[in-house]
Protein backbone atom coordinates (compact mmCIF):
# COMPACT_ATOMS: atom_id res chain seq x y z
CA UNK A 1 0.00 0.00 0.00
CA UNK A 2 2.45 2.48 0.77
CA UNK A 3 4.70 1.23 -2.38
CA UNK A 4 1.75 1.99 -4.35
CA UNK A 5 1.20 5.73 -2.38
CA UNK A 6 4.39 6.51 -3.10
CA UNK A 7 4.69 5.60 -6.53
CA UNK A 8 1.52 7.33 -6.89
CA UNK A 9 3.02 10.80 -5.25
CA UNK A 10 6.53 10.54 -7.75
CA UNK A 11 3.93 10.54 -10.66
CA UNK A 12 2.48 13.48 -9.42
CA UNK A 13 5.67 14.87 -9.07
CA UNK A 14 7.20 13.85 -12.16
CA UNK A 15 4.35 15.70 -14.02
CA UNK A 16 4.85 19.18 -12.62
CA UNK A 17 8.24 18.33 -13.14
CA UNK A 18 7.81 18.00 -17.12
CA UNK A 19 4.78 20.76 -16.89
CA UNK A 20 7.64 23.50 -15.85
CA UNK A 21 10.77 22.36 -17.59
CA UNK A 22 9.24 21.78 -20.88
CA UNK A 23 8.80 25.44 -21.73
CA UNK A 24 12.53 25.66 -20.35
CA UNK A 25 13.98 23.16 -22.42
CA UNK A 26 12.52 23.63 -26.03
CA UNK A 27 13.33 27.49 -25.61
CA UNK A 28 17.06 26.34 -24.95
CA UNK A 29 17.25 25.07 -28.27
CA UNK A 30 15.34 27.67 -29.83
CA UNK A 31 17.18 30.88 -28.27
CA UNK A 32 20.66 32.33 -27.99
CA UNK A 33 20.10 35.36 -24.57
CA UNK A 34 19.26 33.69 -21.04
CA UNK A 35 15.99 36.47 -20.81
CA UNK A 36 14.37 35.41 -23.66
CA UNK A 37 14.52 31.78 -22.97
CA UNK A 38 12.97 33.02 -19.21
CA UNK A 39 10.13 34.85 -20.91
CA UNK A 40 9.42 31.69 -23.73
CA UNK A 41 9.39 29.19 -20.45
CA UNK A 42 7.16 31.73 -18.56
CA UNK A 43 4.60 32.12 -21.33
CA UNK A 44 4.48 28.40 -22.38
CA UNK A 45 4.63 27.46 -18.76
CA UNK A 46 1.48 29.70 -17.99
CA UNK A 47 -0.29 28.53 -20.78
CA UNK A 48 0.27 24.63 -20.07
CA UNK A 49 -1.39 25.87 -16.32
CA UNK A 50 -4.24 27.30 -18.06
CA UNK A 51 -4.87 24.23 -20.22
CA UNK A 52 -4.74 22.04 -17.58
CA UNK A 53 -6.34 24.33 -14.88
CA UNK A 54 -8.46 27.36 -16.77
CA UNK A 55 -9.49 30.06 -14.76
CA UNK A 56 -8.82 28.44 -11.84
CA UNK A 57 -5.45 29.39 -12.18
CA UNK A 58 -5.65 33.34 -12.89
CA UNK A 59 -5.05 34.28 -9.09
CA UNK A 60 -1.71 32.75 -9.11
CA UNK A 61 -0.42 34.91 -12.13
CA UNK A 62 -1.15 38.44 -9.56
CA UNK A 63 0.93 37.64 -6.82
CA UNK A 64 3.48 39.56 -6.94
CA UNK A 65 6.86 38.08 -5.26
CA UNK A 66 6.53 34.31 -7.56
CA UNK A 67 7.59 32.87 -10.86
CA UNK A 68 4.74 34.73 -12.45
CA UNK A 69 4.81 38.17 -11.69
CA UNK A 70 8.67 39.89 -10.40
CA UNK A 71 10.41 43.18 -11.01
CA UNK A 72 8.80 44.30 -14.34
CA UNK A 73 7.60 40.61 -16.00
CA UNK A 74 4.69 39.30 -15.64
CA UNK A 75 2.27 37.63 -17.23
CA UNK A 76 -1.02 38.75 -18.72
CA UNK A 77 -3.96 37.41 -20.37
CA UNK A 78 -6.81 38.97 -22.63
CA UNK A 79 -9.82 36.96 -24.15
CA UNK A 80 -9.75 36.63 -27.95
CA UNK A 81 -12.07 39.21 -28.41
CA UNK A 82 -9.65 41.78 -26.45
CA UNK A 83 -10.84 41.64 -23.06
CA UNK A 84 -8.09 42.17 -20.40
CA UNK A 85 -8.49 39.67 -18.01
CA UNK A 86 -5.54 39.38 -16.16
CA UNK A 87 -2.92 42.29 -15.49
CA UNK A 88 -0.84 42.04 -12.62
CA UNK A 89 0.63 45.45 -12.58
CA UNK A 90 -2.70 46.65 -12.16
CA UNK A 91 -6.00 44.71 -11.43
CA UNK A 92 -8.12 47.82 -11.51
CA UNK A 93 -7.20 47.37 -15.56
CA UNK A 94 -8.96 43.68 -16.03
CA UNK A 95 -12.17 43.66 -17.26
CA UNK A 96 -11.17 46.95 -20.15
CA UNK A 97 -10.99 45.74 -24.03
CA UNK A 98 -7.86 46.55 -25.51
CA UNK A 99 -8.56 46.01 -28.73
CA UNK A 100 -7.61 49.46 -29.66
CA UNK A 101 -4.78 49.73 -27.50
CA UNK A 102 -1.38 51.55 -29.66
CA UNK A 103 2.16 52.33 -28.93
CA UNK A 104 3.65 56.25 -28.70
CA UNK A 105 4.04 55.65 -32.59
CA UNK A 106 0.46 54.29 -33.47
CA UNK A 107 1.69 51.23 -33.57
CA UNK A 108 -2.10 48.97 -32.92
CA UNK A 109 -0.46 46.36 -30.56
CA UNK A 110 -4.16 45.50 -29.42
CA UNK A 111 -5.20 44.56 -32.56
CA UNK A 112 -1.57 42.85 -33.12
CA UNK A 113 -1.61 40.69 -29.84
CA UNK A 114 -4.90 39.04 -31.37
CA UNK A 115 -4.32 38.61 -34.81
CA UNK A 116 -1.10 37.62 -34.41
CA UNK A 117 -1.66 34.29 -32.97
CA UNK A 118 -5.23 33.54 -34.78
CA UNK A 119 -5.60 31.09 -37.28
CA UNK A 120 -2.91 28.17 -37.81
CA UNK A 121 -0.33 30.33 -35.73
CA UNK A 122 -0.73 29.79 -32.36
CA UNK A 123 2.80 31.99 -31.18
CA UNK A 124 4.30 35.02 -31.93
CA UNK A 125 6.53 37.89 -31.09
CA UNK A 126 5.31 41.62 -30.99
CA UNK A 127 7.91 44.75 -30.37
CA UNK A 128 6.60 48.05 -29.86
CA UNK A 129 7.63 50.85 -27.69
CA UNK A 130 5.98 50.91 -24.34
CA UNK A 131 7.16 52.94 -20.77
CA UNK A 132 8.45 50.95 -18.25
CA UNK A 133 7.03 50.73 -14.80
CA UNK A 134 7.55 54.57 -12.96
CA UNK A 135 8.89 55.74 -16.28
CA UNK A 136 7.39 58.34 -19.43
CA UNK A 137 9.97 57.73 -22.05
CA UNK A 138 8.84 54.73 -23.91
CA UNK A 139 11.43 52.16 -24.32
CA UNK A 140 11.06 49.08 -26.62
CA UNK A 141 9.17 45.84 -25.81
CA UNK A 142 9.11 42.49 -26.63
CA UNK A 143 6.31 40.11 -25.82
CA UNK A 144 5.95 36.80 -26.54
CA UNK A 145 2.36 35.62 -27.28
CA UNK A 146 0.44 32.33 -27.18
CA UNK A 147 -2.71 30.88 -27.98
CA UNK A 148 -4.40 28.58 -25.46
CA UNK A 149 -7.64 26.83 -24.49
CA UNK A 150 -8.97 26.53 -21.23
CA UNK A 151 -10.27 23.41 -20.66
CA UNK A 152 -13.61 24.58 -20.60
CA UNK A 153 -13.09 25.51 -24.27
CA UNK A 154 -12.68 29.12 -24.35
CA UNK A 155 -9.70 30.53 -25.92
CA UNK A 156 -7.24 33.05 -24.18
CA UNK A 157 -4.18 34.91 -25.46
CA UNK A 158 -1.12 34.81 -23.02
CA UNK A 159 1.78 37.02 -23.45
CA UNK A 160 4.92 38.35 -21.16
CA UNK A 161 7.26 40.74 -22.40
CA UNK A 162 10.49 42.20 -21.92
CA UNK A 163 12.45 45.75 -22.23
CA UNK A 164 15.14 46.58 -24.93
CA UNK A 165 15.60 42.69 -25.57
CA UNK A 166 18.55 41.48 -27.28
CA UNK A 167 18.52 40.65 -31.11
CA UNK A 168 17.83 36.93 -31.33
CA UNK A 169 17.80 35.67 -35.05
CA UNK A 170 14.62 33.84 -34.47
CA UNK A 171 13.24 37.66 -34.82
CA UNK A 172 14.33 38.34 -37.69
CA UNK A 173 13.50 35.20 -39.50
CA UNK A 174 10.14 35.53 -37.95
CA UNK A 175 10.00 39.14 -39.67
CA UNK A 176 10.80 38.19 -42.86
CA UNK A 177 8.59 34.93 -42.64
CA UNK A 178 5.28 36.96 -42.36
CA UNK A 179 6.60 38.97 -44.81
CA UNK A 180 6.69 36.57 -47.47
CA UNK A 181 3.35 35.17 -46.15
CA UNK A 182 2.11 38.62 -47.01
CA UNK A 183 3.29 38.90 -49.92
CA UNK A 184 2.32 35.71 -51.03
CA UNK A 185 -1.20 36.56 -50.36
CA UNK A 186 -2.03 40.08 -51.51
CA UNK A 187 1.42 40.41 -54.00
CA UNK A 188 2.67 43.99 -54.64
CA UNK A 189 -0.16 45.48 -52.63
CA UNK A 190 1.57 44.31 -49.66
CA UNK A 191 4.16 46.26 -49.71
CA UNK A 192 2.42 50.05 -48.28
CA UNK A 193 2.32 47.68 -45.28
CA UNK A 194 5.83 46.82 -45.19
CA UNK A 195 7.30 50.58 -45.73
CA UNK A 196 4.60 51.38 -42.46
CA UNK A 197 6.03 52.14 -39.75
CA UNK A 198 3.64 51.57 -37.26
CA UNK A 199 3.59 48.08 -38.61
CA UNK A 200 5.09 45.06 -37.00
CA UNK A 201 7.32 44.60 -40.21
CA UNK A 202 9.69 47.55 -38.89
CA UNK A 203 11.39 47.69 -34.99
CA UNK A 204 14.41 49.35 -33.72
CA UNK A 205 17.26 49.03 -36.39
CA UNK A 206 15.16 46.00 -38.57
CA UNK A 207 12.92 46.79 -41.67
CA UNK A 208 12.07 44.09 -44.40
CA UNK A 209 13.96 44.79 -48.17
CA UNK A 210 12.34 43.24 -50.83
CA UNK A 211 14.69 43.30 -54.20
CA UNK A 212 13.59 41.95 -57.89
CA UNK A 213 16.50 39.56 -59.59
CA UNK A 214 16.93 42.26 -62.63
CA UNK A 215 18.76 44.25 -59.32
CA UNK A 216 15.52 46.82 -58.95
CA UNK A 217 15.01 47.55 -55.23
CA UNK A 218 11.05 47.21 -54.60
CA UNK A 219 10.75 47.76 -50.82
CA UNK A 220 14.03 50.00 -48.58
CA UNK A 221 11.37 52.00 -45.81
CA UNK A 222 14.61 52.63 -44.40
CA UNK A 223 16.34 54.30 -47.35
CA UNK A 224 13.49 54.99 -49.15
CA UNK A 225 16.40 56.89 -52.14
CA UNK A 226 17.10 53.22 -53.30
CA UNK A 227 13.80 51.93 -54.41
CA UNK A 228 13.11 52.32 -58.15
CA UNK A 229 16.60 52.17 -58.41
CA UNK A 230 19.00 49.34 -60.14
CA UNK A 231 21.29 48.40 -57.38
CA UNK A 232 23.34 45.17 -58.90
CA UNK A 233 26.04 47.39 -59.62
CA UNK A 234 26.06 49.21 -55.89
CA UNK A 235 29.14 48.06 -53.69
CA UNK A 236 29.14 47.21 -49.94
CA UNK A 237 31.73 48.98 -47.88
CA UNK A 238 34.01 46.20 -48.59
CA UNK A 239 33.42 46.27 -51.93
CA UNK A 240 31.14 43.43 -52.40
CA UNK A 241 28.12 43.70 -55.22
CA UNK A 242 26.14 42.21 -52.29
CA UNK A 243 22.91 42.21 -54.29
CA UNK A 244 25.32 39.73 -56.87
CA UNK A 245 25.85 37.92 -54.21
CA UNK A 246 22.57 37.64 -52.67
CA UNK A 247 21.03 35.97 -55.88
CA UNK A 248 23.92 33.99 -56.93
CA UNK A 249 23.81 32.22 -52.87
CA UNK A 250 19.44 32.16 -53.83
CA UNK A 251 20.12 30.21 -57.00
CA UNK A 252 20.17 26.87 -55.69
CA UNK A 253 18.36 27.71 -52.04
CA UNK A 254 15.43 29.50 -50.96
CA UNK A 255 16.75 31.23 -47.79
CA UNK A 256 19.47 32.35 -46.72
CA UNK A 257 21.86 33.96 -44.03
CA UNK A 258 24.18 36.79 -44.95
CA UNK A 259 26.68 39.10 -43.70
CA UNK A 260 28.12 42.09 -45.03
CA UNK A 261 28.27 45.99 -43.90
CA UNK A 262 24.97 48.60 -44.48
CA UNK A 263 24.75 51.99 -42.57
CA UNK A 264 22.03 51.61 -40.03
CA UNK A 265 19.25 53.90 -40.29
CA UNK A 266 20.05 57.45 -40.17
CA UNK A 267 23.45 56.83 -40.33
CA UNK A 268 25.85 57.38 -43.24
CA UNK A 269 28.51 55.15 -41.57
CA UNK A 270 28.38 51.36 -42.50
CA UNK A 271 28.18 48.68 -39.61
CA UNK A 272 28.02 45.27 -39.93
CA UNK A 273 24.97 43.40 -40.59
CA UNK A 274 23.60 39.89 -40.81
CA UNK A 275 20.38 39.52 -42.52
CA UNK A 276 18.20 36.54 -43.58
CA UNK A 277 17.01 36.56 -46.86
CA UNK A 278 13.34 34.30 -48.39
CA UNK A 279 13.84 33.62 -52.43
CA UNK A 280 9.95 34.00 -53.25
CA UNK A 281 8.55 34.01 -57.10
CA UNK A 282 5.70 36.91 -57.73
CA UNK A 283 4.48 37.54 -61.26
CA UNK A 284 7.05 35.37 -62.78
CA UNK A 285 10.00 37.38 -61.20
CA UNK A 286 12.50 35.88 -58.28
CA UNK A 287 12.23 38.32 -55.20
CA UNK A 288 14.63 38.37 -52.25
CA UNK A 289 12.85 39.36 -48.98
CA UNK A 290 14.93 39.79 -46.08
CA UNK A 291 15.51 41.55 -43.04
CA UNK A 292 19.03 42.06 -40.88
CA UNK A 293 20.14 42.85 -37.76
CA UNK A 294 23.69 44.95 -36.40
CA UNK A 295 25.10 42.62 -34.40
CA UNK A 296 27.29 45.50 -32.36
Amino acid sequence: MKKNIFCGFAAILGVFSMLFTTGIASAESEYKYKKTKEIVALVRDAAALIEKEGVNVFPKFRKKGGRWFYADTYIFIWEMNGLRVVYPPNPKGEGKNMSNLKDINGKPIGRMFITMVSGEKEEAWCHYQWPKPNDTVPSWKSTYLKRVKGHSGKEYVIGGGMYDAKMEKKFVVALVEDAVALIRSKGGDAFDKLRDKSSEFIFKDVYVFVTCEDGTELVNPMFPKLEGRNILNLKDAEGKYATREIFGLLKNKDAIWKEGTWPKPGEEKPSKKVAYIRKIILDGKVLAVGAGFYPD
